[in-house]
C-alpha cells in the first residue's frame, strides 16, 4: 500500500463530493487533523475506517487501498466502445430500509457481465431498479444513452429482460405467446422471430402448448420473448434457477450465441459461480447493497484463481472490515 498515493486519492474523492476535512472527521468521529494526515500520506486509515470511507466516497475498499479507481481493460481501449448501461450514484430504499446505496456501474456494448453477491446482497433490487420496476430514490440510469426517467420509452425499447419466474400463458402454444408479445409491441417481423426460435432450439416445439414444456424450454421461450423488440441489452435475473445440468448448459450456450451472433449485451445475475465464470467477460460483486469489486475474468484466470476463490476472499474481507449488520433483498 502506497500511503502517499492513497492520501492523494482520498483528497481527490473528498473534493469531488464537495466535503471538507472536518466533514469527513465528523462523519467518522475523528479530528480533521487525522484526515489531513491521511491526505498528506503521513498516516493511512485504520482498517476500521475503510468501510465507512468506501460508503462516503462510493468506491470499493480495494480502490481505496490501491489509491485509484478501477478501470477495466475495455474502458482503457476507449475510442470504439459505447455504453449499453450506465448507473450513476443510484440508491433505493424499501420499507424505509436502504437496500442498494450509491451504485455506480458501466457496462459496454458486446460484453457479457455477471452480477454476483451473497443472498440478500441487493442483486434483484438493483436489476429491478435499472428496469424502473422500482423507482430509484436518487441517481441516474442510462440505457444506450437514454435516461430512464427523461426518455423512459426509448430507454426501455433498448432492453429485454427476464426477472423472477417465467411469465407465460400455459394453455397457448409457444408461438401464440410470442405473437401476443409482437402485437403488444407492434412488431411484425415474423422471420426475425423464427430465427430466434431456431437459435434457442425451440423450432420443433414452438407450436406445442406451453404447459407441455419443461422448465428449460419455458426459460428459452422467455428468452425469445425478451428479444422480440431487438434490444441492445438483455438482463437476466437468476435464469438457471431450477434447471438441471443439461438445461443449464443449453441456456449457457444460448446466451453465448445471442451475444456473439446477435451482438446483444448481457447482464446476468446468478449464484452459480461456475456458470458465471464460464460465460462472462466481466464480473461485478455486490455486497450489503454496495458494489465492492469489479474485474475482468481473464485477470483472475491469469493468476490461476477461480471465481469462487476470489468471490469468497472479497466478500469475507468486506464482512470482516465493515461488519455485516443488515440484510438486503
Amino acid at each position: 500500500m502506497d500511503q502517499e498515493k492513497m492520501g492523494k486519492f482520498i483528497s481527490e474523492l473528498r473534493k469531488e463530493k464537495g466535503l471538507t476535512q472536518k466533514d469527513i472527521g465528523d462523519k467518522l468521529n475523528i479530528s480533521d487533523n487525522s484526515v489531513s494526515k491521511w491526505e498528506r500520506g503521513i498516516n493511512a486509515p485504520d482498517i476500521y475506517y475503510l468501510g465507512p470511507l468506501s460508503e462516503i466516497f462510493g468506491v470499493s475498499i480495494k480502490e481505496l487501498l490501491n489509491g485509484e479507481r478501477y478501470i477495466s481493460k475495455k474502458k482503457k481501449k476507449g475510442d470504439n466502445n459505447r455504453l449499453a448501461l450506465k448507473v450513476t450514484n443510484v440508491s433505493k430504499k424499501l420499507s424505509n430500509k436502504m437496500i442498494i446505496s450509491d451504485i455506480n456501474i458501466s457496462i459496454y456494448e458486446g460484453d457479457i457481465v455477471g452480477l454476483i453477491g451473497p443472498n440478500g446482497a441487493g442483486k434483484s433490487t438493483l436489476l429491478k431498479t435499472i428496469l424502473d420496476l422500482y423507482h430509484a430514490d436518487s441517481g441516474k440510469i442510462e440505457i444506450c444513452g437514454f435516461d430512464i426517467k427523461k426518455d423512459f420509452e426509448k430507454a426501455l425499447a433498448k432492453v429485454g429482460c427476464i426477472v423472477e419466474k417465467p411469465d407465460l400463458y400455459l394453455y397457448l402454444t409457444g408461438m401464440q405467446n410470442l405473437k401476443l408479445t409482437m402485437l403488444m409491441n407492434n412488431i411484425k417481423d415474423i422471420d426475425y422471430v423464427n430465427r430466434i426460435v431456431k437459435l434457442v432450439k425451440l423450432d420443433t416445439r414452438i407450436n406445442d402448448q406451453v404447459n407441455k414444456y419443461s422448465l428449460g424450454m419455458k426459460q428459452r421461450l422467455c428468452v425469445v420473448n425478451a428479444l422480440i423488440k431487438k434490444p441492445k441489452l438483455l438482463i437476466l435475473d437468476e435464469p438457471t434457477n431450477g434447471l438441471d445440468p443439461l438445461g443449464i448448459k443449453e441456456l449457457r450456450d444460448i446466451i453465448k450465441n445471442i451475444n456473439e451472433k446477435m451482438g446483444v449485451t448481457v447482464l446476468i445475475s446468478s449464484h452459480i459461480l461456475k456458470e458465471v465464470e464460464t460465460i462472462c467477460d466481466y464480473i461485478i460483486i455486490i455486497h450489503n447493497g454496495k458494489i465492492v469489486e469489479e474485474f475482468d475474468i481473464e485477470a483472475i484466470k491469469k493468476q490461476n484463481i477461480s471465481l469462487e476463490e476470489e468471490f469468497l476472499r472479497i466478500t469475507s474481507n468486506v464482512t470482516n472490515e465493515v461488519g455485516d449488520n443488515h440484510e438486503n433483498n
